[in-house]
């Protein structure tokens, strides 16, 4: 088996290509803005998970998944923070899951640069799956690499149905990831 490995490293190297790493990320932050009953509501939380395998000069083949905690979004109001959950369904899907499967438009990942893209894959929000496009700013830095988006969805695509809620929410959600 050992042997097998190291071939395939030895090949890989000869070849000039590199294998994708795992990266990961435990903190960051995620914010909404929503709109309800023409009040603005905010909510926060640090509770961001990420966990990819990339290989920055091939960024065909990434894939990975982002998870945001949306049981601990906080919008400064406890009523509201609890009217929120419920909304969410937050007691039985704990999490918001974005599974990446394409970095579209960027080949490679060059170092120091901050670069834009757009990413693609399956948002999972109170257990309603649906394909999601967003752009994203990149910046790698050595072994992390940064990674903020910006992106609004309609939350009733999900089942998020809140009387006087409007029909798009808008997501911030920023993060770094660690390589090996």
């Amino acid at each position: 088996m050992k042997t097998t490995f190291w071939s395939a490293a030895l090949l890989s190297s000869l070849l000039g290509a590199s294998l994708a790493a795992p990266y990961t990320a435990a903190g960051g932050q995620a914010v909404f803005d929503y709109r309800v009953t023409f009040i603005g509501v905010r909510g926060t939380t640090p509770d961001v998970k990420a966990s990819m395998n990339i290989d920055p000069d091939n960024l065909a083949k990434v894939s990975g998944t982002v998870n945001v905690t949306v049981a601990t979004f906080k919008t400064g109001n406890g009523v509201r923070d609890g009217h929120m959950r419920g909304a969410l369904g937050a007691d039985e899907f704990k999490d918001a899951v974005f599974t990446l499967s394409a970095v579209q438009g960027l080949g490679k990942l060059p170092e120091g640069q901050q670069v834009s893209s757009t990413v693609v894959g399956q948002l999972s929000l109170k257990g309603v799956a649906r394909t999601l496009s967003a752009p994203v700013k990149l910046k790698r830095v050595g072994n992390t690499i940064e990674v903020a988006t910006q992106f609004k969805f309609n939350p009733h695509d999900f089942g998020v149905d809140y009387f006087g809620g409007a029909n798009d929410i808008a997501i911030n959600v920023s993060f770094k990831l660690g390589g090996s």
